[in-house]
């Protein structure tokens, strides 16, 4: 029971930070005068949140408003002084997010790791006498993250004018924005780890791995794309008096239709989530035939949240798939494995074309 507990308090807070996240609109720009050398730009293939331009000094990273392309940051990852100058030697490494954590592991630098903000909530351990847990950006003291001598911090930026990230900058202590949260592609969020790549010197690591994830998730996609009926999908969890869908223009609606399906809110504009009455969801969702991400692990959890669920078809039949049992890998690592979370919705949509495959993330809802 109290690893459950675990789970669903991670589940919930990364909710919070998701639809929080959502709606803050904060954001400021900062001058270019300080990296005016002529330089090249490094396209990306997907990702909008970030832009890297190869310079005379190293390599400028600008974090982007992925909508508006308003510049957020910049940083330089090579030679030079000033706050925003990073060197590619960095040992000590605050990750506020556990994504940062999952992309960190990806490139075999979880050694690196002095302080995240709370081992509770990582899919697998890490060394407790080497790493502490500093809580998150809008709760913990300074001193605490200060005190994992960090020679970066990585933040995910949900609210920019934070009263903490200020003092930290203050401080003189060099923060990083990363913004793959923000991308609407899933192949676009795991594209981030390139910006991890010119940070620790790994680009090769980094371009390689992303073009295997790109390759295999470009294979599923195609595996999926020619079938004779198209399932109709809703997706979203009941959480206090409203129903939280994701949006016709995010990252999850455009997973569902590369899984080739038809998700019923997929037609709504916008890429954060819609708050919909119970009322509405049910008789929208009638017959509709699955219903993925349910915050619950039994149908007992489920009818608890209301009983009004029984008349939906998905729910009859209990074609009801949630990653909440693996709720903190999936949190860590889903968005460096966009290739994984396909093919698990494949199999869910269309078993028939995945039978030698198991679930990674997802598994059907208990009795």
């Amino acid at each position: 029971m109290k690893g459950n507990r675990l789970v669903i308090s991670a589940f919930s807070l990364s909710l919070s930070l998701v639809f929080y996240a959502c709606d803050n609109k904060s954001q400021k720009t900062v001058p270019q005068s300080e990296f005016s050398e002529k330089s090249d730009t490094i396209k990306n293939e997907y990702a909008k949140g970030f832009r890297m331009i190869s310079t005379n000094n190293g390599m400028k990273v600008d974090i982007l408003d992925p909508t508006s392309q308003a510049i957020i940051h910049s940083y330089l990852i090579g030679k030079g002084d000033g706050i925003n100058v990073y060197s590619n030697d960095i040992t000590n490494v605050v990750a506020l997010s556990v994504t940062h954590v999952g992309m960190m592991r990806k490139l075999e630098l979880a050694d690196k790791i002095t302080g995240v903000s709370n081992l509770k909530f990582l899919c697998r351990p890490l060394n407790e006498q080497q790493v502490m847990s500093v809580g998150d950006l809008e709760t913990s003291n300074p001193e605490l993250i200060m005190s994992a001598h960090p020679d970066i911090i990585f933040y995910s930026g949900f609210n920019l004018e934070s009263p903490t990230l200020k003092k930290l900058d203050q401080a003189g202590l060099r923060t990083f924005l990363i913004y793959d949260w923000k991308e609407t592609h899933p192949l676009g969020r795991a594209e981030w780890l390139k910006v991890f790549g010119v940070l620790f010197k790994k680009e090769k690591e980094a371009n390689d791995l992303f073009y295997d994830i790109r390759t295999r998730y470009q294979k599923i996609k195609n595996k999926l794309a020619n079938t004779d009926k198209k399932p109709t999908v809703l997706a979203g969890t009941y959480w206090g008096e409203f129903f939280n869908a994701p949006k016709g223009e995010s990252y999850q609606a455009q997973l569902l239709r590369d899984a080739n399906v038809n998700y019923v809110y997929g037609n709504t504009e916008g890429s954060g989530s819609l708050s919909l009455s119970l009322e509405s969801v049910v008789t929208d969702n009638l017959e509709t035939d699955f219903w993925i991400n349910a915050a619950a692990a039994t149908m007992g959890e489920l009818h608890k949240q209301s009983q009004k669920f029984e008349i939906m078809a998905a729910v009859r039949s209990r074609n009801i798939y949630t990653y909440l049992e693996s709720g903190n890998c999936y949190w860590e690592n889903a968005p460096i494995e966009p290739d994984v979370v396909l093919e698990d919705l494949g199999k869910i949509f269309y078993p028939e074309k995945f039978k030698d495959k198991e679930f990674t993330y997802y598994a059907k809802i208990k009795k």
